[in-house]
């Protein structure tokens, strides 16, 4: 279960504009096809990111699971704590661009986006539907895609390109469900502060965590994002 709930750190990226400067979106995350017991033990999960200038934090909670990843102008961090065990992972600026070039290298197609007509109310922000074809390595997965504009979704870390789960989206995601394993994840916000977030926020202390290889924390999640 844990590479489910890590997976979500990697996909949520930072969301500024000129309106927009700082706040948080604190979303619920429901997990289909898993047995009742399960579902007990995993308990209720909760996602907030906060955003601010440049910069993103992503807290996940559940019962058997923590975590926080700061995405900045100097790249990726990343700390998780499962069951007592505390590891931590790192990639720098440099290291995300050679990511990246990596993928363009690969011709990674970019999610496909139609925009219908339809409008529902999520989280207090009137939101509009779009429907992502996205190609994986099993053929296409289509998603149902709720976004506002109020909130501008754009690239993470200081402008970095790459790593956002809609490239393209003219919105925020306020909910939304992808595919994982044999689970369906659905992330739905629940709350939007637009408030001051402290400077404080954005710090990460790994004492008393273990590094972990950015490559061992793709083979957890058995590979990686498709």
């Amino acid at each position: 279960m844990k590479k489910i709930i890590t997976a979500v750190a990697i996909l949520l990226v930072t969301f500024i504009n000129a309106q927009t400067k700082e706040g948080y979106v604190l979303y619920t995350t429901t997990l289909e096809g898993m047995p009742p017991e399960q579902a007990a033990m995993m308990g209720d999960m909760e996602t907030k990111v906060y955003f601010k200038g440049g910069k993103s934090l992503t807290e996940v909670n559940s019962m058997m699971y923590s975590m926080k990843s700061l995405n900045d102008d100097n790249g990726v961090l990343m700390i998780q704590e499962t069951m007592g065990n505390k590891s931590f992972v790192k990639m720098s600026k440099a290291d995300l661009e050679k990511k990246a070039a990596a993928e363009a290298k690969e011709k990674k197609k970019d999610p496909k986006i139609e925009y219908v007509n339809e409008t529902k109310t999520v989280a207090g922000y009137e939101c509009k539907k779009a429907i992502v074809t996205m190609t994986t390595k099993d053929g296409e997965v289509k998603t149902d895609v709720w976004y506002t504009e109020k909130v501008p979704y754009i690239s993470g870390g200081g402008g970095r390109k790459g790593g956002e789960m809609f490239p393209g989206l003219k919105g925020m995601p306020l909910e939304y469900s992808f595919a994982q394993g044999p689970y369906k994840m659905k992330m739905t916000a629940k709350e939007i502060s637009l408030a001051a977030v402290p400077d404080s926020k954005f710090f990460i202390s790994t004492e008393g965590y273990t590094e972990m290889k950015a490559d061992d924390l793709k083979k957890q999640q058995g590979g990686g994002s498709k």
